[in-house]
C-alpha cells in the first residue's frame, strides 16, 4: 500500500532541540505502560488549558466527531438485517470499539498514519474483519489445542462502526461508517476446498442480504490474483448463476494485489443506471501469522452498511 508522506510539521519538532533524544526515549526506551502514563500526564496538563468553548470550536470542524450523515432508523433496520442474513452458518458478535495496537498495520498492511491511535495502547477499529479475524484466531487456537490437525471452520460476523483516520472524497465517503463483516477461518484440506466453500458461503450471505433489503442489479466480480485458483472462481461463479445472481470474472483486477494472495471479490450495485461498489472481500494470511501455522486459512469480506442506507430507501 502506499504510504503517506511524512508531515512537515514532523519535521519542524525534529528540528527542535533535543527532540531526537525525546523521540527515542519515547518511540524505543519506555516500556508501553511507562509510555501510557506519560502520555495521560501530557493529556492531563494540555486539557487544563482547554475551556468548553474550546471543546465546542473542536467539534465544529473534526471530521471524526461529527455525526453521520445517514438516517439512523435506516442504518438501524441494516444493522439487523445484515445480522440476520449471516444466520445460521455464521456467529453474530459484538467486537470492543478498540483493537490492540499495531493490529491493522501487522495483518493488513495498513499504515498507522491511517488508524487512530490511542493512548492506552490501543487503536480504534477501522475494519470488523481484523477484530473478528483476532477472535477466530483464538477460536480456532482452541481447537488445535484439542485436535492439533482439526478443520472445523469458525464462522464469525459482525456489524462494526468503525473510524479511519485517511481523507475520503466523494458524498458517499464518511470518516466514521458502518460495515457489516465476515469472517471464515479454517485449515486446508487440499483441492483449494476451503477457498471455494468460504467464498460461496460468504457471498451467498452477501448477495441475499443485499437483494433482501431492496437492492437491484446486484453483480459479483472475481479476481484470482496469483493464476492458480481458476478452478475455486469456476466453481463458485456457477453456484452463484444457478441461484440467478450476477457474476463475472475479473482477471485484470490491480486493487488488493499485497493485501488478497489469491481469489478475491467485489460486489456492487446497480442504482438509475450508476453501478456502485458496496462490499470487497477474499483470502487474507492473517491466521497463519496469528497462529504461526501456514495450515491455516481465512476468508474475508465488507460491506458498507452506511452505502447501501444512501442508496436503498
Amino acid at each position: 500500500m502506499e504510504e503517506p508522506s511524512r508531515h512537515r510539521a514532523l519535521d519542524r519538532i525534529l528540528a527542535m532541540n533535543d527532540a531526537d533524544e525525546a523521540m527515542r526515549l519515547l518511540a524505543e526506551d519506555l516500556s508501553g505502560s511507562d509510555l501510557t502514563t506519560f502520555l495521560l500526564e501530557v493529556s492531563r496538563r494540555r486539557v487544563e488549558r482547554l475551556r468548553p468553548a474550546d471543546v465546542l470550536r473542536q467539534y465544529g470542524r473534526d471530521r471524526f466527531v461529527a455525526p453521520a450523515r445517514v438516517d439512523p432508523i435506516r442504518l438501524a433496520r441494516l444493522h439487523l438485517a445484515a445480522l440476520e442474513s449471516a444466520l445460521p452458518e455464521f456467529q453474530p458478535i459484538i467486537p470492543a470499539p478498540l483493537a490492540p495496537f499495531g493490529t491493522h498495520s501487522t495483518l493488513g498492511g495498513v499504515h498507522q498514519n491511517n488508524v487512530v491511535t490511542t493512548m492506552r495502547t490501543g487503536e480504534v477499529t477501522a475494519d470488523p474483519t481484523s477484530s473478528l479475524a483476532l477472535e477466530a484466531a483464538v477460536r480456532r487456537g482452541d481447537l488445535l489445542a484439542i485436535t492439533p490437525t482439526s478443520t472445523e471452520a469458525v464462522r464469525l460476523a459482525a456489524v462494526d462502526r468503525v473510524l479511519r483516520a485517511q481523507v475520503f472524497a466523494g458524498d458517499r465517503s464518511f470518516s466514521h461508517f458502518s460495515l457489516f463483516g465476515l469472517v471464515t477461518a479454517g485449515r486446508d484440506t487440499g483441492n483449494h476446498t476451503f477457498e471455494t466453500t468460504a467464498l460461496t458461503e460468504q457471498l451467498t450471505v452477501l448477495v441475499d442480504f443485499v437483494a433482501r433489503v431492496g437492492g437491484e442489479g446486484v453483480t459479483a466480480r472475481l479476481s484470482d490474483l496469483n493464476g492458480d485458483y481458476d478452478d475455486v472462481i469456476e466453481l463458485v461463479a456457477s453456484d452463484l448463476r444457478s441461484r440467478g445472481a450476477a457474476c463475472e470474472r475479473w482477471p485484470d483486477r490491480r486493487n488488493g494485489v499485497g493485501y488478497y494472495p489469491n481469489v478475491c471479490f467485489k460486489l456492487s450495485v446497480t442504482i438509475d443506471g450508476e453501478e456502485i461498489e458496496v462490499a470487497d472481500g477474499g483470502t487474507v494470511e492473517w491466521t497463519q501469522l496469528l497462529l504461526q501455522n501456514r495450515k491455516e486459512r481465512l476468508m474475508i469480506s465488507g460491506l458498507s452498511l452506511e452505502r447501501l442506507a444512501l442508496l436503498i430507501g
